[in-house]
């Protein structure tokens, strides 16, 4: 009888542990995803100071880094599909000090995008100046190179990878291939798997994802787009706000700031 109950119960484990397994793996192309991402303020904005044109913004800039906390930590989430990625900034209360810079354009206020990765279409929105500005282009060309280089993040196994995006702007990257989507957060994509962690040293921010859910998820694009959108490309964008900020921050510090707003 005792045999019995043995096989009945190894029997039901088995089933059981199958069926947890299935779970996991019949959604590995659709989930959400919750990522942190830590803004190092004090380093970005003397990073501006040591880009400044001249000598009183050059001041101008050491004054903010004294007020400056020290970083600000800024949530997102990243809905994926098997074609699609979608990630959205989420609304928190900030210190006055970060909501400052904020405002100033110093670093992001919030910014969302919209990735189609069979389509390679790329649609983005964030606040500059009180104006509410759309991007729609088509993704990023990053040129990346893996490596042996693995770290654990959010329960998953990731591989390194080094990246050059906008011509000049290094990143590292960890991915998955345990989640088969060439997907990542903000404007990143391109790898044989999800990007879990990403770190851009030149724009002093790092984003790692804290948890996954595997389940499936509805990601409507066509409603990422609001009716009194005017999307603008990149370089249309670039040429705009240049026009209005451009003499006035000087070129590498105008780059900088753009490059925070791209990526």
């Amino acid at each position: 009888m005792r045999t019995i109950r043995n096989i009945i119960t190894l029997f039901l484990v088995l089933c059981l542990g199958k069926a947890a397994e299935g779970q996991y793996a019949y959604f590995p192309d659709q989930g959400t995803i919750t990522f942190e991402k830590t803004v190092f303020l004090k380093n970005l904005i003397k990073r501006y100071a040591a880009y400044a044109k001249d000598e009183e913004s050059r001041n101008a800039f050491k004054g903010m880094v004294e007020h400056a906390p020290e970083n600000q930590v800024l949530k997102k989430t990243l809905k994926f599909s098997a074609n699609e990625v979608l990630y959205e900034h989420i609304p928190e209360e900030y210190p006055e000090a970060a909501q400052n810079l904020m405002r100033m354009g110093v670093f992001e206020s919030g910014i969302s995008s919209c990735q189609n990765l069979k389509t390679k279409e790329f649609k983005s929105a964030f606040e500059l100046g009180g104006e509410r500005i759309v991007i729609a282009d088509s993704t990023l060309k990053i040129k990346w190179k893996i490596t042996n280089e693995y770290r654990q993040i959010a329960g998953y196994q990731c591989r390194r990878a080094n990246g050059l995006v906008l011509d000049s702007i290094y990143a590292v990257a960890f991915y998955t291939d345990q989640i088969p989507v060439s997907g990542g957060p903000s404007a990143f994509s391109g790898l044989p798997g999800m990007i879990l962690g990403l770190a851009v040293p030149e724009l002093h921010y790092n984003m790692f994802a804290t948890k996954v859910e595997l389940s499936p998820v509805t990601i409507f694009s066509a409603d990422f787009l609001k009716k009194k959108d005017k999307p603008l490309n990149r370089k249309q964008v670039y040429d705009k706000l240049n026009a209005v900020v451009g003499d006035y921050l000087g070129v590498k510090v105008y780059n900088l700031v753009m490059g925070c707003y791209y990526l």
